[in-house]
């Protein structure tokens, strides 16, 4: 019998088929063009409708064979996002990236709730939506992953497990619950939010209604989502209390498993919980991959006005790869970048900044290397020094740490210990398969 994970990422859907052994069989993945245009500045919203036809699409590309051998269903995706089922359908959804409140917003907000929100987080989007008077208790709020499996069993009321709940910014931990005072003086319904359970719990059953839409098998498993930090450590991890896990996309985490919940961490770190009752401590800067590729699009930008022919993009990047690694195998990097081009989610107002230029240190291979161990330091910074000390070896993913070699000597020179690069495809989707073989076995 074989699992499928699901991945709603950001950009692109993937679909993973695993085997009992844990083996990768199949991986099919797509850009789901879900992006929509809003004029609201710093909204950033997607429509659920295309990601989930892409979900549809993808599963339609797998063998009929295989598709029939499924067993259980696992699904992850982008963490924080936020959309409402409602009288009048789904909502867009609200994603990560959405920065429209502003800070003020967001202190007066906190200062009331005593809350920590940051921009993007799904408790923020509630806070304004019900601040707007554009709430009421015939709505219910789910990030795209639990919408998802609502839409496989045909569940009338969404579910949630503490991962995503805690990426909404108004879990309590200490109640593994909702934190209902505060969304009371948010004037936050308490209808509104899923209900939670555990990580790797069984939601429902596929529906005859989803089985035909979707291709798979009528009455098996679909295993409560989880988020797709949590889903990557579980796709790349051996030995959780060994290994730091860093992953560089457009944005960036650093995560480490912890058995307890530690007191007195920065507001740059994270506390999200992971299966088992444990926490994943995670730094995660918006600015990853992203901040690399700053270089090649301003170098372009500098050669457009100047009147000269842009470059391939990619052909720029692997240059500027390869001038960063010879700087940094040769001598100690000048100059320092802080890649806070984004801002923060502690902090929307910071902003990126170049320090000790001099007359003739500012080349593309002197950036670009200060970029590459930039990104790392800005990983690194907020975690406890004597955790850090504890781990082995960084397991590495996303396609920053598997085609920057500049960052993946970055990496091994901040962190002082060995790069191993994940070899597993699509790391969340295939966490989120793991789980559901577990769940399924459990069962």
């Amino acid at each position: 019998m074989k699992t499928i994970g699901i991945d709603l990422g950001t950009t692109k859907v993937a679909v993973v088929v695993i085997n009992e052994a844990g083996t990768v069989e199949k991986v099919v993945s797509r850009v789901h063009h879900g992006k929509l245009e809003t004029a609201v500045p710093g909204a950033a919203e997607q429509d659920a409708g295309k990601i989930f036809d892409c979900v549809r699409n993808l599963l339609e590309e797998l063998p009929q064979q295989v598709r029939q051998e499924v067993g259980a269903v696992g699904i992850t995706g982008q963490m924080h996002s936020l959309m409402i089922r409602g009288k009048k359908g789904l909502s867009p959804l609200v994603t990560w990236q959405d920065c429209r409140c502003g800070q003020e917003m967001i202190s007066e907000f906190n200062r009331v709730s005593g809350l920590s929100l940051h921009e993007g987080f799904g408790g923020l989007t509630l806070a304004r939506l019900a601040a707007e008077g554009r709430l009421d208790d015939t709505m219910q709020a789910a990030t795209i992953s639990d919408m998802l499996v609502a839409e496989l069993t045909g569940n009338n009321v969404i579910l949630t497990d503490p991962t995503h709940a805690a990426s909404w910014g108004i879990y309590d931990y200490t109640r593994n619950d909702w934190a209902f005072d505060a969304l009371a003086k948010l004037s936050i319904p308490n209808a509104i939010l899923p209900s939670i359970r555990a990580s790797g719990s069984v939601a429902g059953r596929m529906s005859a209604e989803a089985s035909t839409k979707y291709g798979l098998a009528a009455g098996i498993p679909v295993v409560n989502a989880i988020g797709d930090n949590q889903a990557s450590v579980l796709g790349t991890g051996c030995d959780v209390k060994q290994e730091l896990y860093l992953t560089l996309g457009t944005g960036a985490q650093l995560s480490a498993v912890v058995d307890s919940m530690p007191a007195n961490i920065p507001a740059e770190l994270e506390i999200r919980p992971f299966p088992g009752g444990r926490f994943l401590l995670v730094s995660a800067p918006l600015c990853g991959g992203s901040a690399f590729a700053w270089l090649a699009d301003t170098i372009n930008n500098f050669r457009r006005d100047l009147g000269d022919a842009e470059l391939p993009r990619h052909e720029l990047l692997d240059r500027l790869d390869e001038l960063a690694l010879e700087e940094l195998q040769t001598e100690k990097t000048e100059l320092v970048v802080l890649p806070h081009f984004l801002g923060e989610r502690h902090d929307s107002a910071l902003r990126g900044t170049v320090c000790g230029l001099t007359l003739n240190n500012t080349t593309p291979g002197k950036l670009a290397a200060a970029l590459a161990v930039g990104i790392v330091r800005n990983l690194m910074r907020p975690f406890p020094v004597d955790l850090l000390r504890t781990r082995k070896v960084v397991i590495g993913s996303g396609n920053a740490v598997r085609l920057v070699k500049s960052i993946q000597f970055a990496i091994e020179q901040e962190f002082g210990l060995p790069l191993q690069i994940s070899q597993m495809p699509e790391e969340a989707a295939s966490g989120a398969a793991k789980q559901a073989m577990k769940s399924r076995h459990i069962q």
